[in-house]
């Protein structure tokens, strides 16, 4: 199986034939390797392959990284806690992450404590050795932990939504990653689930610690899964909350936070689509309306096309260089884009030098806000 699988956590137990078979679990200590070996003697896992169990002790914060690799067999990890009786309940699991036919599982504990790992096969009656490693990464989760509290980009990781997690104004349920976006920088955020309808969420903690809301998303990403781009306009720390649409909801997701930036500086490449919010906080101009300036890349003599949307505001866009310090327009458009509401701006130029370009982005009328996206189109 030649692709990256997460496999559905359900709060149903998943019951291992032949269990009483399997012999005690074994340790793997902070990074370490160990090795087994699969055959038709271990039990039967709920993907129909044969397993080893093997048990992790984890701090609260800490994101354990388990990757297991053979030459042999299509390996798969599955992590999760062994309740009363020994049923196993399945928190996060991974196929081919570490490159086919390799596996890597990066999940973060929420709790402390004893983790059972689950070293199997994606098929059945797949046998032969493996080796399996341990590393740790601290990120901030809400609960103490080490580091600087911020993950690093690209980040791929699996987590588990429940009632003993915080919840925001909404009743929803969440987890939390921070990460640092530099200005101009564009990221995709992608949260996926197949037992839970994902609501991902990007924001900012103010001073006081209240939540600032940016951007969201339920179903972009298809099915129950949630996706968007967001280009950064200030050097800041960002929160990443993962949660359900739902309420009171809770499941399996995995988390994905890519920095697709079309150059080291930042910029927003051909075929983007950005999100965004327009409010009092953004630049204002001496005729009342506030502006936020994205940067995207363009090649000379290429048709650039650049839309900004809205269902909130009448959006009005300028297109420019930024020299000496100050804006230079070289574009304007009202409302050639068309849209629901009519009143979508649309530029379209060819471009005469190659490099980044500046989009402000704002309001026909004074003092009007609220959610748009842009987006760049390259012919």
């Amino acid at each position: 199986m030649q692709m990256k699988w997460i496999v559905a956590v359900s709060t149903a137990a998943i019951f291992a034939a032949g269990a009483g078979q399997a012999a005690a679990q074994q340790s793997v200590p902070p990074d370490s390797t160990v090795s087994g070996s699969l055959d038709s003697r271990d039990p039967v896992s709920s993907t129909q392959g044969r397993f080893e169990r093997w048990r992790i002790d984890a701090q609260p914060g800490e994101m354990v990284v388990l990757r297991m690799n053979s030459g042999e067999i299509d390996p798969l990890i599955q992590i999760g806690r062994t309740g009363p009786g020994g049923q196993f309940y399945e928190l996060a699991a991974d196929d081919d992450g570490g490159g086919y036919p390799n596996a890597l599982l990066q999940y973060r504990a929420a709790e402390g404590g004893q983790y059972e790992v689950r070293a199997t096969s994606f098929a059945s009656d797949d046998y032969g050795g493996y080796t399996l490693s341990r590393s740790s990464q601290w990120v901030n989760t809400g609960v103490d932990g080490g580091g600087d509290g911020l993950a690093q980009l690209p980040l791929d990781v699996s987590g588990y939504i429940d009632l003993d997690d915080p919840v925001d104004g909404d009743g929803r349920h969440y987890e939390t990653w921070r990460i640092f976006i530099p200005n101009q920088h564009v990221v995709r955020i992608r949260q996926e689930s197949a037992d839970a309808d994902s609501w991902v969420m990007l924001g900012l903690v103010g001073a006081s610690g209240e939540w600032v809301g940016l951007f969201h998303d339920d179903d972009s990403g298809g099915g129950l899964d949630s996706e968007f781009t967001y280009q950064s306009v200030a050097d800041d720390v960002f929160e990443i909350r993962a949660s359900t649409y739902s309420a009171g909801g809770g499941g399996s997701y995995r988390l994905i936070v890519q920095d697709v930036s079309a150059t080291a500086d930042g910029g927003m490449s051909a075929g983007m689509i950005a999100g965004g919010w327009l409010t009092e906080t953004d630049v204002p101009s001496p005729d009342g309306r506030f502006t936020e300036y994205r940067t995207f890349y363009a090649v000379a003599g290429q048709t650039v096309s650049v839309t900004l949307r809205s269902r909130e505001f009448d959006a009005y866009l300028r297109i420019g260089q930024w020299s000496n310090g100050a804006f230079h327009e070289m574009w304007t458009d009202d409302d050639s884009g068309g849209g629901e509401t009519g009143f979508d701006a649309q530029s379209t130029f060819v471009a005469p030098f190659t490099g980044l370009y500046t989009a402000a982005l704002t309001s026909f009328s004074a003092g009007e806000t609220g959610l748009f996206d842009i987006e760049v189109q390259g012919y």
